[in-house]
């Protein structure tokens, strides 16, 4: 989950928070859920102000559940000197995004168990207030339902399929049994595969004995476990094909830029028709070419064509943030996660203010697809 598809909400021990919009989506169904069928079900005598209520309390417990889970994990890590930028809730839950993979398995197997034993931990808490509220429907219902929810959040994901805490877990095993890493993710994805492969035949059942919406839901989940399996071995497969390459390695210094005042129209024809680029850095050449930001043809396409003559390139520039910098000594793989994180195209190299080379995805595809056919 990126930036520009979620939101802040808060930080915790260091680490931000985020939704992402997907997730509005999973909320409105378990609001439904728990406020027309289930606890009106299990409730019937109970008050609609009441059972509004507990619903709003029950669906933030659940979703807290998820963070909870994610938490832990991500606390585990730092404590292992692995950075953690941020949690994203979304459609299928929550995700961590740690700046690195574990370097051994037995920091692998902590961090990775840290989730399941957390969800365990949330069950036995839900489930002694189900037992101490047991007379009292509005307290035990939610906790009971709460109290099931963690003791599934914690089995699922110890199924052994990477990317799944328990295919994390069989990685760690055989990484340690094995020493060699990429053929333990490789053994944990596939594994990965089969498993989603087997919830999305689930959810095909499902649909067609009569249980559409779970079915829908199973499908959903066992395709992205497939996807994310295919993603994780594909980036230790790039990690590892790029190890010890750096920015300044890949960079591209032959740059053509835009001045800031002329015209949009100029620019168009003198620069976007006479050069195979899409993207051009602007320069201001009345402070010593110093580098504003990127001009783009998605950025032209939204101005009118009778205002090309009357508008500055310098006006219509994306401003240049520190966000989209990166070092010549950076690790190429840092720097194709940061283009990743901030879902850009390309990112740029500043020296003195002045831009020096442009890091784009095109420019590493084409370094991997070279080095790969020499191998």
């Amino acid at each position: 989950m990126n930036k520009t598809t979620s939101f802040k909400l808060f930080k915790i021990f260091g680490i931000e928070i985020r939704i992402d919009y997907s997730w509005f989506i999973i909320f409105a169904l378990i609001v439904y859920f728990f406020g027309f069928s289930y606890f009106p079900q299990v409730l019937p005598h109970t008050e609609i102000w009441l059972i509004i209520i507990i619903t709003i309390v029950s669906a933030l417990l659940f979703f807290f559940s998820i963070l909870f889970h994610e938490v832990s994990h991500s606390v585990v890590a730092i404590r292992n000197k692995i950075s953690v930028k941020r949690i994203t809730l979304f459609v299928f839950g929550g995700i961590a995004q740690i700046e690195k993979e574990p370097d051994s398995a037995s920091k692998e197997l902590v961090i990775s168990i840290a989730g399941p034993l957390s969800s365990y931990f949330l069950a036995i808490i839900f489930g002694l207030v189900w037992i101490l509220g047991r007379f009292i429907p509005e307290i035990s219902e939610p906790a009971k339902y709460l109290t099931l929810t963690n003791i599934i959040l914690g089995t699922f994901n110890l199924l052994p399929g990477f990317p799944l805490d328990g295919g994390r877990i069989l990685r760690s095993i055989l990484w340690r049994s094995t020493k060699d890493f990429e053929k333990a993710t490789f053994i944990a994805t596939n594994i990965g595969k089969v498993i989603g492969f087997a919830i999305i035949l689930w959810g095909i059942i499902y649909v067609f004995t009569g249980n559409f919406f779970n079915g829908i839901w199973l499908v959903f989940i066992g395709w992205f476990l497939q996807s994310s399996a295919t993603q994780s071995y594909s980036q230790v497969i790039i990690e590892k094909s790029v190890r010890g390459i750096k920015v300044r390695d890949v960079i591209n210094t032959h740059i053509v830029t835009v001045p800031s005042k002329i015209t949009v129209r100029e620019f168009m024809d003198n620069w976007f028709m006479k050069y195979p680029f899409g993207r051009f850095p602007v320069v201001d050449p009345d402070n010593d070419d110093k580098y504003l930001g990127i001009i783009t043809l998605n950025d032209i396409k939204n101005l009118p064509q009778d205002k090309w003559d009357l508008t500055k390139v310098g006006d219509m520039v994306n401003i240049y943030v520190e966000e989209d910098k990166v070092e010549m000594d950076m690790e190429l793989y840092d720097a194709i996660k940061k283009l990743n994180d901030t879902n850009i195209s390309s990112l740029v190299v500043i020296e003195n203010s002045k831009i020096i080379g442009l890091l784009t995805k095109t420019d590493i595809m084409k370094f991997i697809k070279v080095k790969s056919a020499f191998k």
